[in-house]
């Protein structure tokens, strides 16, 4: 009997040694940084990105495996560098908002039953930019919003989900990317 229980412990826990966070070739999935990031240079005396919820912790949604704001800010962080000699450049997260639903199956039997069902993510950047004292102006100052929407099936592994997840935020950023050069090139001209 005893040796019935060893052997059900030994089973155990190489059964739970199995259950860590890995990718398919058995490493352990990345953590998201913008350290390598090419910095762009921003005509502007000093550059200050600013997270106003830095310190609070957001309540993630179930199943959500990162909080965007400090990843967004880590991206603001290193992205851009003052290389001026006149003016300010301030980029603040004002907020980030996440929503979270559960979706029925687009399937009729499906949804009876109550299989197939979806996680639905909604994200929310608010962005605020603003350059002090650059040009002929005082101040130039745009808000901006960014967004993604992020379905995760109920069948997927928690590896599977966690890169789909990690991949959206990183396209979130992408487009955040996108924006802010063009805000700054096209409307500031200050890149």
């Amino acid at each position: 009997m005893k040796h019935k229980i060893i052997v059900f412990k030994a089973f155990l826990l190489s059964f739970l040694s199995a259950c860590t966070f890995s990718n398919n070739d058995g490493s352990v999935l990345a953590q998201m940084t913008f350290n390598n990031v090419k910095a762009f240079p921003v005509y502007v005396a000093s550059y200050e990105p600013v997270n106003i919820n830095k310190g609070k912790t957001h309540l993630l949604p179930e199943g959500l495996v990162t909080d965007p704001a400090p990843l967004i800010y880590d991206y603001l962080n290193n992205r851009f560098k003052a290389s001026g000699n006149q003016g300010k450049l301030r980029i603040e997260i004002r907020d980030v908002i996440i929503r979270h639903e559960i979706l029925k199956s687009d399937k009729s039997l499906q949804a009876v039953i109550g299989f197939g069902k979806k996680d639905h993510y909604n994200i929310k950047a608010y962005i605020d930019i603003t350059v002090f004292g650059s040009g002929d102006t005082d101040n130039f100052s745009q808000s901006m919003i960014v967004s993604r929407n992020i379905y995760v099936s109920e069948y997927l592994s928690l590896v599977d989900r966690e890169k789909l997840q990690m991949q959206a935020i990183d396209n979130m950023i992408d487009d955040l990317d996108i924006a802010l050069r063009k805000i700054l090139k096209d409307k500031f001209k200050i890149l």
